[in-house]
Formats: C-alpha cells, structure tokens, sequence
C-alpha cells in the first residue's frame, strides 16, 4: 500500500513538472507569436466575458447584444482634389465606441514607431527621427482602414483575452463592410493597435540597416544617414511583402517618393533636411500676415485662424527643443 501511494505522489509529482514546462513553453512562445494562446482559449472558452465589457462600459449584458451598428455615408473633399468617403455612426453607436476607446483600448500599447492619433504623438513627433538624413523614403498605404480587415480586429480581441462571444461583439461594433470604418472614433487606435507586429517588423528591418522608421496612419516614412541605391530598393521590396502579409499595398506611383538631402524632404508636412519646421513658403506667408494684421488689423485669415497656426508653430518649437 505504501508503494502505491509513493508511486501516486511520483506521478503526481511529474505531471506538475509536465505543466509547468508546458505552460512555461507556451508562454515563451506567446512572447514571439500569440498563436498558442488563441488556439487554447478557443479550445477552451477561456477570455473575459460579456459580463467583464459591460462592467467596463456601464451597460447591461442586454444592452450590448442588441446593439445594431448603423452608420452615414458622408464624402468630404480631398485636399489635392477627388473625395474621400466616410462611413459616420449614428450618435448612439459612436457614443458607444468612445466608451470603448476610453474604457477598453486607451490603456493598450501601440508600437513606438506610430505616431498617428497616439497621446503625446504628433506630426512633429513623427518628423523628429527624420531630420538630417541623406535619404528620406516616403511610402502611402491604400485605403489603409478600409484594408484593416474586420478579421484582423476580432483575431486581435482575442488575443488581448477576450473570448469569442466577445471579440465578435466588439468586432461588429467597430467594423463595418469587413474593415474598419474611416469616421469612426475607435478606427484610429484600433489600426494602431492590430498593426503592432507589423510596425515592429519594418522597425527592426529598417533598424538593421542603421534607418530611422515611423507610421502617422497611412503615412510611412523611412530615412538613412548613407545613400545606398541598393539598399533603398531592397527596404522598399521589404516594406511591400511585409505590408501584403498584412492585406495592405502602397500608391506605387505618384505616393512612393524618394528624396535626397538635396531635395526639400518633407515628413507630414514639415521640412526635415536640417531642423523639423515648416516649409518655407509658409513661413513667409505667416509673418506676411502677422504684419498685416499689425499695422492694418485684418488679413486673409481671421484671427482665430491665425491663432492656430501660432498653436501649431509652438507644438513645432516645444518638441523639437524638447527632443534634444
């Protein structure tokens, strides 16, 4: 009888070592691709429930299950002309997405590289690691939140720990047509969010070859201190099948620019060739009209626009003196 239970309490004893280097494994492989961990919670169920999302967003179970997405369309015109198509939700669904952007996504981390719609982010922010380089690559992604695929966003849900039931809710409440909808207020962050290992693929090819990578939205920036022809093309090719795996294509013509230091380079709007500022042009033109509105009280713009231009030459100086 004692044998027995000594050999009871062996096995027991060897299963536990059996767990724990399975788990230890799978969280090791977590660390790399989140696989594991959706496979296991799908298998199992496992993941914050629908009572946990409408504890977090102050509604009943109820409440949730009945919400019916319902959006406008709404065309608004492009700067270089043609228009851009917005999917708008009804007050009650944006209500709700706000809720779910303060309340489910604000604390979740979004990679270093994304500048776009992130706190204490900016097109200046954006600029900064651009400045001073030889080579400044520019790349435009094609309808980028129409591309983010609802597919992508509920698999992400998942594996921030949410079970099924709820990754599919949440899906459809900040999808629409099988991607997110340009208009909605939690389409920014989500984008940011789901295209973490993307963004940090591209960050450590580029940072392999000693370049400086970040992401405003659509807008991808590249810049290297040397002029290497060979090694442009090959980043770009990179950029193009890592950006594919991920159901994304660049403008391939008028969007994907290449500009040496002899070149204005500009990053979101502002020139980068020696200090992040505005573009010359502009800066003339403002104090033209910080004269006018001296000396004969009015100009072209009214003072409340011209207030925020002060606003955004002031971002420009606070965080480039900020950077160093």
């Amino acid at each position: 009888m004692i044998e027995l239970f000594e050999y009871i309490a062996a096995s027991a004893g060897a299963l536990v070592i059996l767990l724990t280097v399975a788990v230890t494994a799978l969280r090791f492989n977590y660390a790399i691709n989140g696989r594991y961990w959706h496979w296991l919670r799908a298998l199992f169920g496992w993941g914050k429930d629908i009572r946990e999302l409408a504890g977090r967003l102050g509604m009943t179970e109820q409440e949730l299950r009945n919400t019916t997405p319902s959006f406008r369309e709404v065309f608004i015109p492009k700067k270089r002309g043609g228009q851009r198509r917005l999917l708008v939700p009804d007050a009650g669904l944006k209500t709700l997405q706000r809720r779910i952007l303060h309340r489910v996504l604000k604390k979740l981390r979004a990679h270093p590289a994304a500048h776009g719609f992130e706190r204490g982010r900016s097109i200046v922010t954006n600029a900064l690691p651009h400045r001073g380089q030889r080579v400044v690559i520019k790349i435009d992604v094609v309808n980028y939140f129409t591309s983010t695929t609802a597919k992508r966003i509920e698999d992400y849900f998942r594996r921030i720990g949410w079970n099924a039931d709820v990754a599919a809710l949440l899906t459809r409440i900040c999808t629409a047509e099988g991607g997110l909808p340009q208009g909605a207020p939690t389409s920014p962050r989500l984008s940011n969010l789901v295209n973490y290992n993307m963004d940090s693929r591209i960050a450590r090819a580029v940072q392999s070859r000693k370049g400086q990578y970040t992401r405003y939205a659509d807008d991808i920036t590249i810049s290297f201190p040397e002029n290497h022809p060979k090694q442009v093309r090959g980043i770009i090719q990179l950029v193009k099948r890592l950006l594919r795996q991920c159901g994304y294509r660049i403008h391939v013509r008028k969007k994907l620019r290449i500009l040496r230091s002899h070149q204005q380079q500009r990053v979101t709007g502002l020139v980068v060739n020696r200090k992040v500022q505005l573009p010359r042009k502009i800066r003339r033109w403002l104090r033209a009209v910080e004269h006018r509105m001296k000396t004969k009280g009015s100009a072209s713009i009214t003072p409340v626009q011209l207030a925020g231009w002060r606003g955004v030459q002031a971002m420009i100086d606070r965080q480039r003196e900020g950077s160093g």
